[in-house]
């Protein structure tokens, strides 16, 4: 695969090469591409955890109407 970067992108990895952090363009790739990995993970069980606890959360005595209507108000929409 061909990545070709431009600008603040490839003088950063430059840099990165440069300082003796990472050897080459493949060290810095595989390294962003865990730390993205490890951060939708992240991202995943955060609003998974989310999703239970409303679930599991008491009812709203609000309507499906009262929310939309409530939502548009502070969005000015």
């Amino acid at each position: 695969m061909n990545i070709e970067l431009k600008g603040e992108g490839k003088e950063y990895i430059e840099k990165l090469i440069l300082s003796g952090a990472y050897r080459n363009i493949d060290e810095i790739i595989q390294d962003a591409l865990q730390l993205h990995a490890h951060h939708r993970e992240g991202l995943k069980k955060g609003l998974l955890e989310k999703i239970n606890s409303g679930w599991n959360g008491p009812d709203s005595q609000k309507s499906i109407n009262d929310i939309i209507s409530a939502k548009r108000n502070t969005e000015g929409i």
